[in-house]
Parts: structure tokens; sequence; C-alpha cells
């Protein structure tokens, strides 16, 4: 009997052993070709789930092989030299092997060949907790975690991002990103995930550049239907919790910052610029449309060739709110500001190539939404319903500057950046400014 029992002692000690990756290849201990096609991790053992932060690095599809003992994380461009990338395993609890096991957080960090020293992709600033409007040293890049505060009108936290250079002689628009990091219930790993997204996110390029301060919130995507970090009608409808009216709780948010910022001699315009790619784009899409009269531009990218659009019907077919605004009023006590809309500077833009289209997914829109938008905008995401919608703006005389970017996926490369980056810098007045994009060749 003691036997068995040591047996079984044994059998209960190895079910609780973490996974753990044996070796990756290439050999990441050594730099990396720019044309690197994928990288293939390989684990002890059988393994299930996909959880992979990339915050900065080019992913394109990941997969297991070799009967889920290898995961293969491949890159959907090519790589810059001299850079140093970082893939963080099992953040948000995504991987198990086939006892239920978590992999414990696994980082991988790789660096590419090139004539320059290295330079990461991404950052690791320890933030500054921030409870109060406080003082704050701006001498330098600064990055704040400001505490809930539900009674200033918001229920999670959010970061905040104040580069180097920001001049205190002129008023300032404050960048807003909502946050795109998945779904998951350990609000840790989405509060670390948030804390990486603002530092390595195209919001975050373009705040640099301009020299103003970038806010992220830290909402969370529950899962289930209920997609928050697109601002989806199901979200709209919450009545009560912590996640109810998301969109006002981020308005608490932008005025909490904004005065927090005063407090430290930042000047700073009332209204804001907002910057979004997929989920988060199709949000400050929504955001804009609910709330004008707090948005002076907003960029949005990747949003499936469906911007919602400002109008009851089309076609004398009703189009409720995501996709179109005849219940706005309804679920969000909210009516329509056209004449403010009508002034706010809006760039929307596609990847010619892009495939990442939601309409499937019930979670992105219900099946009631997304047989008006088959019936209604098109089937085929690129380019059929991405010339529809911009037709459909046209005739509504919505003055927002469409462009598609040849030869690009659902991403966002460098010259994207630059073409955000002098959009926000046009609009700052009150008129609004359309700006020449980069072309990329179609053979590029």
């Amino acid at each position: 009997m003691t036997s068995i029992r040591a047996s079984n002692t044994d059998l209960i000690q190895q079910d609780i052993t973490p996974p753990k990756v044996e070796r990756t290849i290439p050999d990441l201990s050594e730099k990396v070709p720019t044309d690197l096609k994928e990288i293939r991790i390989a684990f002890n053992e059988k393994m299930t789930g996909v959880d992979v932060g990339y915050y900065g690095t080019p992913v394109g599809d990941v997969r297991w092989e070799d009967n889920n003992t290898t995961h293969v994380i491949s890159f959907n461009e090519r790589l810059s030299p001299s850079k140093i990338y970082r893939l963080i395993l099992g953040r948000n609890e995504g991987y198990r092997n086939m006892s239920d096991v978590l992999l414990e957080e696994y980082v991988l960090t790789f660096t590419t060949e090139g004539t320059d020293p290295a330079t990461p992709t991404f950052m690791d600033t320890t933030p500054v907790h921030v409870t109060d409007i406080e003082k704050l040293d701006l001498s330098d890049k600064l990055l704040c975690r400001v505490s809930e505060n539900p009674i200033e009108g918001f229920n999670f936290p959010y970061y905040l991002l104040v580069p180097q250079g920001v001049d205190f002689n002129k008023p300032a628009y404050l960048l807003v990103e909502p946050n795109n990091t998945g779904v998951g219930s350990n609000f840790v790993s989405l509060d670390k995930n948030a804390k990486d997204a603002i530092e390595t996110c195209s919001g975050s390029s373009v705040a640099r550049k301009l020299k103003i301060p970038l806010l992220m919130p830290v909402f969370p995507r529950p899962g289930g239907t209920l997609y928050t970090h697109a601002l989806d009608r199901e979200t709209l409808l919450i009545r009560e919790g912590d996640l109810k009216r998301i969109d006002l709780q981020l308005i608490a948010m932008i005025a909490h910052a904004q005065k927090l910022l005063r407090h430290n001699n930042v000047k700073m315009n009332k209204k804001i610029f907002m910057n979004g790619f997929s989920a988060s784009g199709t949000f400050t899409n929504r955001f804009a449309i609910l709330h004008p009269t707090v948005v002076r531009a907003v960029a949005t990218g990747g949003i499936n060739s469906i911007p919602t659009f400002p109008t009851d019907r089309w076609n004398d077919v009703t189009m409720r709110y995501p996709v179109g605004i005849a219940d706005m009023k309804q679920i969000a006590d909210i009516e329509f500001n056209e004449a403010v809309y009508q002034g706010v500077s809006q760039y929307i833009y596609m990847g010619a190539l892009d495939d990442n289209d939601t309409l499937p997914y019930r979670d992105a829109y219900d099946e009631v939404d997304a047989e008006l938008v088959k019936n209604l905008i098109g089937v085929k995401m690129m380019p059929d319903r991405w010339h529809l919608s911009q037709s459909i703006h046209r005739a509504l005389g919505i003055p927002a500057q469409f462009v598609t970017y040849n030869n690009t996926e659902h991403e966002i490369k460098d010259e994207m950046i630059d073409d955000i980056t002098a959009f926000f810098e046009a609009n700052t007045g009150d008129e609004i400014v359309e700006i020449v994009p980069h072309q990329y060749p179609i053979g590029e």
C-alpha cells in the first residue's frame, strides 16, 4: 500500500509540473537575419492554446505543429536591421498542457543582424504610480499609471505617456488610443499588456513625433459576445457594474488627465486627438460619432471596411448602432450632433490586402447586424465593402479622408505612422485638412 501511495503522489506531482520551452529554431542567442520568416518554439510536451504578446514585433500567423508540441510564430513583414524584438508567451494564461497546467510567463528576445548598434523595438519603463492630481517630474519622458477613481467617473486605471520635449509654451492636444489588449479575466495580465501597448503602439510613435501626451485606458474585455475594445452595441447596453458606459468613463479619464497635465504646467486644448487600429480603430470611429464635441481629429485603420455610418437609414433600410445611428438615443441616451461631427477631421485607412474581417464573428457583430452589413454594404471586405462605404460617406457629405495602402495587410507600416502624424499635425487648427499619403507600389 505504501508503494502505491508513493506512486500516486509522483503522478500528482507530475501533473502539476508546469510545461517548459525546450528550444527555439533558430537559436535566438545569436543574431537572426532580417528576412527570418518564422520562429519555431519546441515544448517538452503537448500543449494547447495561443497567448503571444508581440508589441513592436510584426507577428503574422501563429499555429501549432508536431502534434501540438511546436509553436510556430511567423512574421508578416521583413524585420528591421539592428533591432531587438520581444515575444511574451503565456502572460494571459492562454497556454496549457494536456493536464491543464499553465505555462509560466516566458519571454523571448532576439536581435537582428545589422551594422548599427542594436536598439529595442519595445520599452520597459517603470511607471510612476499616480493616485491624485499631483506634481510630476516632466524634465524627461515619463510614463504614469493613474489609479482608478470612481469618484471622478472611471472604474479602471489608465496610462499616461508624456514624451520628452513637450512644449510648455503652447497648448497641446491629448492623444488617446483605446487599449486593444485581447480577451482575459486576469487583470494583472491586462494591466501589463496595456503598459506594453502604450509604449509600442502606433499612437506612441505619433505622440513622440508630435511631442504630445498619450492616454490609454485599461478596459477589460471579458469575452463572450461582449467586445468592449470595439465599443460594440452590447458594451453600450451595459447598465450596471464597473463596465457601465466605458465611453463616458473614457471622457472622465480624459478630463482627469488634462487636469493632471495642467497642474504640471502643460497647456492643454479642450478637445483631443484619437488614434486606433483594428478593434481600437473601430472604438475611435464609433466614439467620434457618439461624442464629437470631445474629438478634434481621429485616425482609424483596419476597421473591416465598415466605419459606422452617421445616418439612421440607407436605401430605405434602418441601420441601428453600430452599423448606423438609428437607435443611438435609445441605447446610449445620446442625440447625434451632426453639426459638430461635420467639423471632426477624419483619416480612415485600410490595407489593400487586409483580410482580417470580423464580420463572421458574433463578438464583433451579432447576427442581425452582420446580415444587415452583408445585404446593404457587401459580403466581400476588400475592395467591395470598402468602396461602397466610401461612396456612402461621400453621399452623406462627411468630410473624411479615406486612404487605401497598396501591398498592405492588416498592419501599420512606418510610412503609415508618418502619414498619421502628418494628418494630426495638419489638423491642429479648426479647418479640416487632407494630407498626401504615402503610396506603396503594388508590387513592393
